[in-house]
């Protein structure tokens, strides 16, 4: 009878854990709080003011990212490709974020002809500073994309955003290597994405000045913030090691 299970649910696998996994993130974001996230620095200089607004006076076509980091890890040395408009003078740097802490970073195009919007931003995953390898080899970053496709664009335009987890041999990158990210994202976009305990997710409103909300946060119990306690993760987790295939299919019967 498992037999049959496996046969029949086989195909559904992949959908079978990418909800299960985004059920996760939901959890871990109930289980924090959107309110226990301390403001980063560019945050805090907005002082309670709607960033949008501010954009709308630099730039006609461009984002405003926000971000929202619900782990006890840290999202470091931050690479950016911008591949079309340009990055905010005041707010477009990307820098450290620390755990459980929320950001905003804006791109645009300056409010010149023919200017739109689009790139590549990643971030080094790290605990108390330092990277987390895999198979002492390999450390991974998260990556996230974005392209507003039209220079003169319509409140109905249609916008992409992408976010995944990829290992890196190095440490760092560089920017050429960034700008291959933003090609392999904008050819094969993913709003959800995990990796081992990793789990983040983005997405983008329509429109000329669109916001995009980009959430990361981990499964593991080491990689959780002081607020959370608890976790319905624990009790399923598909990212474990020793979670297996007939687990699964128990679950989802």
């Amino acid at each position: 009878m498992i037999l049959i299970n496996v046969l029949i649910l086989l195909p559904h696998l992949s959908t079978i854990i990418a909800t299960k996994t985004e059920e996760s993130l939901e959890h871990v974001i109930a289980e924090v709080g959107k309110d226990k996230l301390s403001p980063g620095n560019y945050l805090e200089k907005f002082k309670g003011e709607d960033p949008k607004k501010y954009l709308a006076t630099v730039g006609n076509v461009g984002i405003v990212l926000d971000i929202e980091n619900y782990s006890g890890l840290e999202l470091e040395d931050p690479v950016i490709y911008v591949h079309a408009g340009y990055k905010d003078e005041k707010y477009g740097h990307p820098h450290n974020m620390g755990g459980t802490q929320k950001e905003v970073f804006l791109y645009h195009n300056k409010k010149r002809l023919k200017r739109r919007s689009a790139g590549s931003i990643s971030w080094m995953i790290t605990k108390d500073g330092k990277p987390i390898w895999e198979n002492e080899s390999k450390v991974s970053r998260l990556h996230f994309m974005w392209d507003l496709p039209k220079y003169y664009c319509k409140p109905e335009t249609k916008n992409t955003v992408s976010v995944g987890f990829h290992t890196h041999d190095k440490a760092k990158i560089t920017e050429d290597l960034q700008y291959r990210y933003y090609d392999l994202h904008l050819k094969r976009a993913r709003v959800f994405a995990h990796h081992n305990h990793f789990l983040a997710r983005v997405n983008i409103s329509r429109g000329c000045l669109p916001s995009v909300l980009l959430q990361f946060a981990s499964s593991k119990k080491d990689h959780k913030s002081d607020q959370v306690a608890s976790s319905i993760v624990d009790k399923f987790n598909p990212l474990d090691e020793d979670f297996s295939l007939l687990s699964i299919l128990l679950l989802s019967a």
